[in-house]
């Protein structure tokens, strides 16, 4: 009978740990705030006839919603709004852009770009 008890009594105490803990604290991770500056070299990209095209592209956090990007080879950096969720930014450009990248945050230094899984590791 003083085993039985034991048993239920510590089942009662880590159910009470388990109901107690706040959810902040212990169950979801605080989101990871993005600052300076990522980039993320083309492969097998060739400029050397072409100075023009950039063979790095990088994106820049200006603040909590905006951000400057250099993308796909060109030469002029856009600015982009973006919204972070938990494990994503989602970027949202001019309105003359079809460009609407994803990226999961893998870490506060490496970001994933959605749709192709080119890796940007911050500067």
């Amino acid at each position: 009978m003083g085993k039985s008890v034991y048993i239920i009594s510590l089942l009662v105490m880590i159910l009470l740990n388990l109901i107690s803990c706040e959810s902040t604290a212990c169950c979801i991770q605080p989101q990871i705030e993005l600052q300076g500056r990522f980039t993320h070299q083309i492969l097998d990209c060739d400029n050397q006839e072409n100075p023009e095209i950039n063979c790095i592209e990088w994106l820049e956090f200006l603040n909590s919603s905006e951000v400057d990007i250099l993308y796909g080879g060109g030469d002029i950096v856009y600015r982009f709004t973006y919204s972070q969720g938990q494990d994503f930014i989602s970027m949202e450009g001019p309105p003359t852009s079809s460009f609407k990248p994803i990226f999961i945050i893998r870490d506060s230094a490496t970001l994933v770009r959605e749709d192709n899984g080119d890796i940007w590791r911050k500067e």
